[in-house]
């Protein structure tokens, strides 16, 4: 099982707390290299053992960070369920309660997904603020078969060029809840071995 760093379990608590009082779409900012797969498996692990009977998708834009993300949580917590969908990677799982995929083949179908509670979107700050985007039509498919999904964006630049914070008005974003890309938050994770200078 792997032990999550101080951070990454600030981070997740951060989220529950977040739901515990908010109803908007969280961001959490990690620099490169800080584990946000694992942030996520932690996310996911701590919540099913509240409430067994969530259902998770969680995508991105690459084949390497779905397969890196599906392995982490696997790691965390052998024997979950969890499906990958993703051309890339030869597999088209819709029906397992965690999905792993790319956005570009999750979007081909999303009614086949079903209800999700929760999406995580890894690399938010690609997610564009067009309506007629692969995340924002794949997010609209979602709202229609569940209208409180909720959305957790993970970055390690909550920034869009042309646009500023993913938080803007105007985004799908709300709130940064746990940041760690702050200049004295770089300093500690280096100081502390966990980035190297």
């Amino acid at each position: 099982m792997t032990e999550l760093r101080w951070y990454q379990d600030e981070a997740i608590t951060a989220l529950f707390d977040y739901f515990g009082r908010e109803t908007g779409n969280p961001v959490v900012a990690h620099p490169t290299g800080t584990g946000k797969s694992v942030v996520i498996g932690g996310f996911v692990a701590r919540a099913l053992r509240y409430w067994p009977n969530q259902r998770f998708i969680c995508l991105t834009h690459v084949m390497e960070l779905v397969a890196q993300n599906a392995a982490e949580l696997e790691v965390m917590w052998p024997g979950l369920p969890i499906g990958i969908h993703s051309a890339g990677l030869g597999r088209r799982d819709t029906v397992h309660p965690i999905i792993f995929g790319g956005i570009a083949s999750a979007i081909q179908a999303p009614g086949a997904f079903g209800h999700r509670d929760i999406m995580f979107i890894d690399e938010c700050h690609l997610l564009s603020n067009d309506d007629n985007s692969m995340y924002r039509k794949f997010i609209a498919a979602m709202k229609g078969i569940n209208p409180h999904i909720k959305v957790i964006g993970l970055s390690a630049t909550p920034f869009r060029v042309g646009q500023g914070l993913v938080t803007d008005e105007g985004g799908l974003f709300t709130d940064i809840v746990h940041d760690m890309t702050t200049l004295d938050n770089f300093d500690r994770l280096i100081a502390e071995g966990y980035l190297s200078p």
